[in-house]
């Protein structure tokens, strides 16, 4: 097997063995992915929900292509070179045939791992009603696919959107018999559920937290006690910063008057600040000397063209 494109399949795979839980944030974009890293979070979840919400406005019902997720999610990867980067690849986008070019891409573009679930088209966020699931079968064939597909130490996620709890959790059971490296049965809806996810399920297990979603939102300490090694929090920075512009935004627009948000808002030189450091610091780690760092550091020459 080859080495992963930067590394980060391993780094996860080095996270996922180590005795700690892991707090997986979702995130929409390349602003918010950065921004989550800046705060400290050590892996981040390229949501599908999320890119289909912040780069379409659309529900999250399978309109996005792999096309579409991969760019995304390659922008997100190489500005975050030393953060896996998790992928939310819904159900591989099609039969074996698409599962096994799904993983190509994800590869290709540096992901550290994805999470291919078992609902048919049209796919519907976890967390919602009238979810319909594949014959575990013809699952399991697309996910035996993955698996042989890949040429790193991409990390494999099986979700289950099973309703049945006994239907989840023997699904689960027979991704981790078959191999996947974690199991996520979404959309849980008690304590007691979490708890028997957690006892009868082996292996590597992860929890999807969704605020005001199904699953009761418990804290991460309490989660890994029960047994979960990956707490995902997949909507967060799309929520948070969908309630920040309509809580402020109207008042933009009520007075007319910039200063009415100023409490609500970052200012544009620490702002501006925040962007600059990332691009300098990753273009030094590339070995490049722009312009940006010398005007940094104090040793920027301005070069008149007198042509």
């Amino acid at each position: 097997m080859a080495n992963s494109l930067n590394g980060m399949a391993e780094h996860y795979r080095e996270m996922l063995a180590d005795p700690t839980y892991i707090e997986l944030l979702g995130v929409h974009d390349v602003l918010s992915a950065l921004i989550g890293e800046a705060t400290g979070f050590k892996a981040v979840f390229a949501s599908g929900y999320g890119i289909a919400a912040s780069l379409f406005g659309n529900p999250d019902i399978g309109l996005t292509t792999l096309t579409e997720t991969a760019l995304a999610s390659k922008n997100m990867i190489t500005r975050l070179p030393k953060t896996p980067v998790i992928v939310d690849v819904d159900n591989g986008y099609g039969n074996e045939d698409n599962v096994i070019r799904t993983i190509r891409e994800m590869e290709f573009s540096g992901a550290a791992g994805v999470i291919m679930e078992d609902q048919v088209l049209p796919k519907r966020c976890g967390h919602t009603a009238n979810k319909m699931i594949l014959n575990l079968p013809f699952y399991m064939k697309k996910l035996e696919y993955a698996m042989k597909a890949r040429e790193t130490p991409l990390v494999i996620t099986a979700r289950t959107d099973a309703a049945d709890l006994d239907e989840a959790i023997m699904r689960a059971k027979t991704f981790h018999s078959a191999g996947a490296d974690l199991t996520l049965i979404d959309g849980v809806k008690t304590l007691d559920a979490l708890k028997r996810i957690g006892a009868e399920v082996p292996g590597h297990k992860q929890v999807n937290l969704i605020y005001g979603g199904l699953t009761p939102p418990l804290s991460a300490v309490e989660l890994n006690k029960i047994g979960f090694k990956v707490i995902l929090y997949s909507t967060p920075t799309l929520f948070v910063a969908a309630r920040a512009l309509w809580e402020w935004l109207p008042r933009l627009r009520e007075t007319h008057d910039l200063k009415a948000i100023a409490e609500g808002s970052v200012d544009f030189k620490n702002f501006q600040k925040f962007i600059e450091d990332i691009y300098v610091s990753r273009m030094r780690d590339q070995g490049f000397d722009t312009p940006q760092r010398r005007e940094a550091t104090g040793k920027f020459v301005t070069i008149i063209d007198k042509r």
